[in-house]
């Protein structure tokens, strides 16, 4: 009978292989370097043994990678208690009783208009079907009303969300009057973040975090191939950064005046 194999530890044993063999290393050379046998090496690229943290450090210390197989070892214990439908955003965010995003370059997705929506993914996503990007845009825009009653929403966007021209001038005035009448949702709270704001700590990228209604936070890091999931301490470290972010920002009040203004001033 074949070994079971842990496929969460799938990409840390091929990139233990990688290193190994970059290093000119056979499995029992690199195991003469190690305090522990061979058959572990084997059963770590293979997947069919777990590693712990110290053989984490020790691997790292015998192919003098710095801290490689460390970091990549807390990055699958950090997700691997993830179920895989988690991995689902648009299906977590339906089980969240709380949801905190920050966003620096477009609004949203949960207060896209669905126009808004079209026109921004209609040009980001050139290779698709005129088809897929209808289907795509009408998801979206309804995702808010999918979720349930009681889930709080707080958004941090940067000033320049609001101003963006997405499709076109049109596009941009039906996007903000949604977004003013959301405003008088008791359960959405937005803040924007003023141009000039020179300890801004949310540069990195945006994200979203959601606490779950079992207690468990999960956080999605956008990327241009789409979301990563994070967990454990990186989760606390984006909460952390909207903290620090909601700090820097307009309050809500103030926020909702200059989006009144930036709308009229385009009437």
């Amino acid at each position: 009978m074949p070994d079971k194999v842990f496929e969460e530890w799938d990409g840390w044993g091929r990139e233990l292989r990688r290193l190994r063999e970059e290093a000119n290393l056979s499995q029992l050379q690199l195991a003469h370097r190690l305090p522990f046998q061979n058959g572990l090496i084997s059963g770590f690229e293979r997947a069919t043994r777990k590693p712990k943290r110290e053989h984490a450090v020790a691997l790292d210390g015998a192919l003098s990678t710095g801290d490689v197989l460390e970091r990549l070892w807390l990055e699958v214990t950090n997700t691997r208690e993830i179920p895989a439908d988690w991995r689902d955003f648009v299906r977590l965010e339906r089980q969240a009783g709380e949801i905190r995003e920050y966003q620096m370059a477009i609004f949203p997705g949960l207060l896209q208009t669905r126009e808004y929506a079209h026109a921004l993914l209609r040009n980001g996503r050139k290779w698709d079907s005129d088809r897929n990007i209808d289907e795509l845009s009408k998801a979206r825009s309804e995702r808010l009303g999918q979720l349930k009653g009681e889930t709080l929403l707080w958004f941090v966007m940067d000033e320049i969300v609001i101003r963006r021209v997405v499709g076109s001038d049109g596009v941009l005035k039906n996007q903000l009057d949604h977004l003013l009448r959301l405003f008088d949702n008791h359960r959405i709270r937005v803040s924007l973040m003023p141009e000039y704001a020179p300890y801004h700590p949310g540069l990195n990228g945006p994200f979203r975090i959601m606490n779950l209604r079992d207690g468990r936070l999960v956080g999605h890091v956008e990327h241009w191939g789409g979301q990563e999931v994070v967990a454990g301490a990186q989760v606390n470290q984006l909460a952390s950064t909207f903290s620090g972010l909601q700090a820097e920002a307009l309050s809500p009040i103030a926020s909702y005046e200059y989006v009144k203004k930036t709308r009229e001033a385009l009437s």
